[in-house]
Parts: C-alpha cells; sequence; structure tokens
C-alpha cells in the first residue's frame, strides 16, 4: 500500500482557470480526497483525462486564498497504463535538442546499444553532475543542464532523454510521488522504451524506482507541470508533498542496474 499527500496554497489577486497534475495515473485501484478551498469556502472541481492515464483536476477559483489539499491511496495497477504511440518521443521537444546531441552521443555512447547503452548514459549523468536546485533554471533545456553539469531533477530527466533520444531510443518524462525521496517532494525521472517496454531511469539515484507512482507523463516539463494557471497572475505560498510506501524498508538502496517499470 502506498500514500501520497500534497497540500498548497496561493494567493490569486483574479479569477483564475487552474489545472493541476497531482493524482495518481486512472490505471491505478486509488482512493482520493481531494479538498479545494479559496478563503475557506469549497471550490467545484473535475478531473479530465489525459494521456496516458493522467488526471487533470481542473477549476476556476475567484480572487483570494486557494488551498488545495489531495490524500490518495494506491493499491497497485488495475490495468497497464496506455502507452501511446512510442515513436512520439523520439522527436525534439520544447526542452529536449535531441538533435543537437547526436554527435555527441555517438562519440560518447557509440559502442554499445539498448539497455547497456542507457546504463552508461546513466552513469556518466549521475557522477559527473552536481544535484543543485541552486544550478536549476526555470528555462533550462538539456543542452543548457549538459552545459551546466547540474541542477534538480526535471534537469537530469532531460539530459537522460535527451541522450537517450538522440541515439534513437524513445524516451519520455514522468512525473511521480517517490516514497523515500528525500526531502519530500515532486519527483521527475525518464522513461526509455526497450524491447518493447517502458523502463524508468533515474540518474539522480534519490528514490527507489520501485515505489514510484505514475502522475503525469508527456514528452518533457512542459506537458507534465505539477501546475498550470492561466487569466491572472498567482503566487504559490507553500508547497508540501509526502510519499510512503509501506513496504518499503527504511535506507532501501535502489539497484541501478535492474530493469525497472513504474507499477
Amino acid at each position: 500500500m502506498r500514500t501520497a499527500h500534497a497540500a498548497f496554497t496561493m494567493n490569486l489577486v483574479g479569477e483564475t482557470d487552474v489545472t493541476l497534475l497531482v493524482l495518481p495515473a486512472d490505471a491505478y485501484a486509488s482512493n482520493d480526497r481531494i479538498f479545494v478551498t479559496v478563503d475557506d469556502a469549497p471550490i467545484d472541481w473535475r478531473i479530465l483525462p489525459a494521456a496516458h492515464d493522467t488526471r487533470e483536476l481542473v477549476f476556476t477559483a475567484p480572487a483570494g486564498k486557494l488551498a488545495v489539499d489531495v490524500q490518495t491511496t494506491v493499491d497497485g495497477l488495475e490495468r497497464p497504463v496506455d502507452e501511446g504511440d512510442a515513436a512520439r518521443y523520439l522527436a525534439d521537444s520544447r526542452y529536449v535538442e535531441a538533435s543537437a546531441l547526436r554527435g555527441f552521443v555517438d562519440e560518447r555512447f557509440g559502442r554499445v546499444s539498448g539497455f547497456e547503452q542507457i546504463a552508461a548514459m546513466r552513469q556518466w549523468v549521475a557522477r559527473g553532475f552536481t544535484y543543485s536546485p541552486a544550478m536549476s533554471g526555470i528555462d533550462d533545456s538539456a543542452v543548457t543542464t549538459l552545459q551546466k553539469r547540474g541542477g534538480m531533477c526535471r534537469d537530469y530527466a532531460h539530459v537522460m532523454i535527451g541522450l537517450a533520444r538522440a541515439a534513437g531510443i524513445p524516451a519520455r518524462y514522468v512525473g511521480v510521488y517517490a516514497p523515500g525521496l528525500r526531502p519530500p517532494d515532486f519527483h521527475a525521472v525518464a522513461e526509455v522504451h526497450i524491447d518493447g517496454e517502458w523502463w524508468v531511469v533515474d540518474a539522480t539515484g534519490l528514490a527507489p524506482r520501485g515505489s514510484l507512482i505514475r502522475i503525469a507523463t508527456g514528452a518533457d516539463a512542459l506537458e507534465t507541470a505539477w501546475a498550470t494557471t492561466t487569466r491572472n497572475p498567482v503566487m504559490l505560498q507553500s508547497l508540501t508533498v509526502q510519499a510512503d510506501d509501506e513496504g518499503l524498508a527504511d535506507g532501501a538502496v535502489d539497484d541501478v542496474a535492474e530493469r525497472v517499470r513504474i507499477g
């Protein structure tokens, strides 16, 4: 049994349309409790389906203090996640300029292929990059992060996706809840398509991959942002994220050589 809890407050200066990606994917057997208020008054919300079983929590809120609290319990997958067309994840996207990395990938990782090549890429990023939110810019792409040699989870995921796509391996971005992640927060990982299946790759090594809970899946962070607002400016005031897995031992270490799927 896995549990996740996300709570945040925002100051809304005017009527605002809000789309949140904070619910486990629809393929899970989950039990959700959702509370949305503005200045303590309840707000109507709805859930819309999106690609790869992503569930969008959508509402329109008036000016005031927005508070959202989502609590969910996940008891495994009821069915496989809608995989879509793997070929879509070979092309360049907003934060992943795979075509610009092909020469680099051929030179550094061209002597191996398949999962062995992905493992070499992951090891190179894990050893050569510094995990530092201070090094991450909101508009940083895979190429920018390669130049900086550091960033946060979204940056590591973009680099892994870019390297994989440059090698001709479909790769995509997944926003997840991550039991075992310290400090707790939303997390981002890459998935690569090899031997007909999607395998999760996380060069940060910050959380055991076997306990991840899929939230949203897409080409990069642009398609998987946990909060999107339109019409008026907003100011995030507080954010708390917690995820736990009752089967996860304290101090559990991920075997990075093992092939793992998000389940």
